[in-house]
């Protein structure tokens, strides 16, 4: 029962909010100015993402290679996997 109530209140503010963006269009567009576009930046935290990924896995494996440069004694003991 909340949850619609909830519902309710927060679609009428969208409603409203939506009528009075719609009146300055309008008292825009009848006072004879041009409607000017925001500018959007598309984001690129993805990206960014992908690579800081690529870097950490390709330090890890680095450190992994170093850490069995210093270990190795001669045998296959005490040698990590590189992946």
């Amino acid at each position: 029962m909340t949850e619609t109530i909830i519902l309710v209140i927060v679609v009428g503010m969208l409603c409203i909010g939506s009528f009075f963006v719609g009146a300055l269009v309008g008292q825009t567009v009848s006072n004879g100015e041009k409607i000017k576009a925001p500018e959007i930046t598309i984001p690129t935290p993805i990206k960014d993402y992908r690579k800081k990924k690529q870097a950490e896995a390709e330090q890890n494996k680095i450190d992994t290679i170093m850490q069995n440069i210093e270990s190795y004694n001669g045998t296959s003991a005490g040698q990590k996997d590189v992946l």
